[in-house]
């Protein structure tokens, strides 16, 4: 199971577990409060600056920007 940490480096929320369920615990995560430090395979990642990121299992942390 995926559960919330916080990160050493900027503060804000990464996650520690299976990386199974990251999807879900990325979205219950506020707006802003999301750790970039560590990849988030799986989960669709929206920023203002890149439009919509998306980073899965097969790219190994590789973000296509779209």
């Amino acid at each position: 199971m995926c559960y919330r940490v916080e990160c050493k480096k900027c503060g804000k929320y990464s996650w520690g577990g299976c990386g199974n369920h990251l999807a879900t615990l990325y979205a219950s995560f506020e707006k802003g409060k999301h750790c970039m430090c560590k990849s988030w395979p799986g989960a669709v990642i929206t920023s203002e600056n890149h439009g919509s990121v998306s980073s899965s299992s097969t790219t190994k942390g590789i973000y296509l920007y779209t």
